[in-house]
């Protein structure tokens, strides 16, 4: 199980912040549509759409996202195995915390972290491991 380097990580998050940005506008774009035009609506669409992106690809079988498959990587427990729909959905919420971090700080602890992990990785107890 070999970890990935840290700029490949930080190449999946910028891919994933670009799919991010796709499902927010798909989001408030769908759910507009289908609330008579609430923010509100569009909003909770969008956030339902990437926890099931993020959950829903991070526990399949592949274990990875469109940028893991771009990039090599899949996510892990710490004994290398896949993560439960349960886990995933912890570790996408714990995102939210890395990211809320002061500068990011929750993220960039792959920075110095042995094991190259951030925050919400810490809290969930998972590796991001290259595939293969």
């Amino acid at each position: 199980m070999e970890l990935v380097s840290r700029w490949r990580r930080f190449g999946c998050w910028l891919i994933e912040a670009v799919v991010v940005a796709v499902l927010i506008t798909a989001g408030l774009i769908v759910g507009a549509a289908f609330t008579g035009g609430t923010t509100f609506g569009g909003f909770f669409v969008a956030l339902t759409a990437i926890w099931l992106y993020f959950a829903g690809l991070e526990s399949s079988a592949a274990q990875t996202t469109l940028s893991g498959r771009l990039l090599g990587t899949r996510v892990t427990d710490l004994a290398g195995g896949r993560l439960t729909f349960g886990r995933a959905t912890t570790r996408h919420f714990a995102m939210y915390l890395s990211a809320l971090t002061p500068f990011l700080v929750g993220y960039l602890m792959m920075l110095w972290t042995k094991r190259r992990q951030t925050l919400h990785d810490y809290v969930t107890s998972t590796l991001v491991v290259k595939t293969g």
